[in-house]
């Protein structure tokens, strides 16, 4: 039986990982009812890999909680206490984001980072998310932040990477396959995870909706530790994005994530995420309706057409149409 392990992203300290789990079927189920499959991903068959309260004690310096895996059963903060690496790294990643959110002409322009240290690179750092705010629509400086320090702390902490990255080696331990789905900062982590691995699972399909992989600075950050590569277990790799969600930026083409010749693409989807910024994974809106990359049949369906000939024992004219 093929597995479905989901892989959560920024900023979701505190909540609780059942109900994140139950949001992420429900607008999945909506996506795959759009995308005309009766697959209905369960509690039961799936694995929610939750590292929110792990990675905010982590990034915070207290003692963390371990990662869980449920389900495996049948206004701008504070800058005190960034290192330099970590505020450059704030600074390339904000002045990235505001130049793909179309500031206009007359904006101030970004401080650079090259010979700025100490409090002028802290100031550099508060002025541009401060130009985030001002000019780019549906990011807030807050929450580019939190992207960030959370985003840099896994690259450039090893214990950091090691904790989170063997709480996903838990939900991927044993042999059947799995379809792992992975939101935003959780791609990173899955790329991560799966690009070391060489042995272990058949992994069908990798889906990474929102993924801020394309952003230069994440990238380059990657390849400082390790070339690019498509993840040798991995089958196949489909990576959706709204145009307008700034926290992934970048489509994953050739140009944002270079990967090596011969290697298999990377089927990039551009959508329309209803959700309120355009980023979030699964959400449900005022009118009872479920929005979300996840509940969007261009998402969703590769899980139906991955997953639902294992589970559902559905003709191939089902997996066909479910992938569309």
């Amino acid at each position: 039986m093929t597995r479905l392990v989901l892989v959560h992203g920024r900023d979701l300290a505190g909540h609780d990982p059942d109900t994140l789990e139950a949001q992420w079927l429900g607008a999945m189920r909506a996506g795959l009812d759009a995308a005309g499959s009766s697959f209905r991903p369960t509690d039961a068959a799936s694995s929610f890999v939750y590292y929110g309260d792990t990675l905010a004690a982590l990034v915070g310096g207290a003692a963390s909680p371990p990662v869980t895996v449920h389900a495996l059963r049948a206004g701008v903060p504070g800058l005190p206490g960034l290192s330099e690496g970590e505020l450059r790294f704030v600074l390339d990643v904000a002045r990235e984001v505001l130049a793909a959110g179309g500031a206009p002409e007359d904006a101030p322009a970004p401080v650079l980072a090259e010979g700025v240290v100490g409090d002028a690179l802290a100031e550099a750092v508060v002025a541009t998310l401060g130009l985030v705010d001002r000019f780019v629509p549906g990011v807030s400086a807050a929450v580019l932040l939190t992207l960030t320090r959370d985003v840099y702390a896994y690259l450039h902490d090893d214990h950091v990477r090691r904790v989170i990255d063997d709480g996903l080696a838990a939900a991927l331990a044993g042999d059947e396959p799995a379809v792992v789905v992975a939101h935003s900062l959780g791609s990173v982590v899955a790329y991560s995870v799966l690009a070391a691995r060489t042995d272990g699972p058949d992994v069908p399909l990798l889906l990474t909706p929102g993924s801020p992989l394309g952003i230069r600075a994440i990238r380059e950050a990657m390849q400082a530790r390790a070339p690019l590569t498509f993840p040798a277990r991995v089958g196949r790799w489909v990576s959706a994005r709204d145009s307008r969600d700034l926290l992934a930026l970048r489509d994953l083409t050739p140009a944002a994530f270079p990967l090596p010749a011969g290697s298999p693409m990377i089927d990039v989807r551009r959508v329309d995420n209803r959700a309120p910024g355009y980023h979030s994974a699964a959400v449900r809106l005022e009118d009872g309706e479920w929005a979300g990359y996840l509940a969007l049949p261009e998402v969703a369906g590769p899980v139906g057409g991955h997953v639902v000939g294992d589970l559902g024992g559905h003709d191939g004219a089902e997996r066909r149409d479910a992938d569309r």
